[in-house]
């Protein structure tokens, strides 16, 4: 389990994260959401140990500024809202993800390999393999990262709005990937952009407002408290086959 206790973040003088309590369930998906500049990527970068922050981030009862780096790539992955595109082929880039588990020649093992096939099928991406990112489109990229974050078989999947720049039938492959490794007992914390989609695929919600916690919780909740109409001042509306969107 992943706990955030009374975290407050700054960026110079500025505080841009208030206080900020929550559990993150263990094998569920939990989207974080609110307005832009709410503190969303700020909170997510300070669970992933990329900035600095008073307070205690604890997963399973330790300290996470206590586990080792090595350690702390088993244990969490990363992926942020801008990817860089490399000259490696997307095989190479899932190889990446075995970092943690090799020793010093980075040679991988017949296991990573089976871990790296596995990741790249899961994702299905395997007729990309041998493409270098800078040949792919944007929605192909994410989905090679998202492999390489598969390959890295982490416990917990955390993700800086996923969906940024794919079109539709991407970001619902994408979704459905995290949705698969959510099914299999992965914990997933994403930042999301678009409330529909947050709705749809969240089982809980953390709702910034200001940098502040105005709300965490199951999406049942949330979506009976109102929250994120009065924050993010939008009307819900929810259809025939019971799934909301948000105007």
């Amino acid at each position: 389990m992943l706990k955030i206790e009374k975290l407050s973040a700054s960026y110079g003088k500025k505080q841009v994260l208030f206080d900020i309590s929550a559990v993150i369930e263990r094998g569920k998906f939990t989207a974080i959401i609110g307005r832009n500049g709410s503190g969303k990527s700020t909170l997510l970068s300070c669970i992933a140990s990329l900035h600095s922050y008073s307070g205690k981030i604890t997963l399973g009862g330790r300290d996470i500024s206590s586990i080792s780096r090595r350690e702390r790539a088993k244990a969490l992955s990363f992926l942020p809202q801008n990817l860089p595109i490399t000259p490696f082929t997307v095989a190479e880039t899932v190889a990446f993800g075995r970092e943690p588990y090799t020793d010093l020649t980075g040679k991988l093992s017949d296991l990573d390999k089976k871990a790296v096939c596995r990741a790249i099928e899961q994702c299905g991406i395997a007729h990309l393999s041998d493409k270098r990112l800078g040949e792919i489109s944007g929605g192909e990229r994410q989905m090679a990262y998202l492999a390489m974050m598969m390959a890295q078989n982490a416990a917990i999947l955390l993700l800086d709005e996923p969906t940024t720049y794919m079109d539709a039938p991407n970001a619902r492959e994408l979704l459905s990937a995290l949705t698969l490794a959510r099914d299999g007992g992965k914990t997933v914390l994403a930042v999301m952009h678009d409330l529909t989609q947050a709705i749809k695929y969240a089982d809980n919600v953390i709702l910034l407002d200001s940098g502040r916690p105005v709300f965490s919780g199951s999406r049942d909740a949330i979506l009976q408290s109102g929250e994120i109409e009065r924050v993010m001042g939008v009307e819900s509306h929810r259809l025939a086959d019971g799934q909301y969107v948000f105007l």
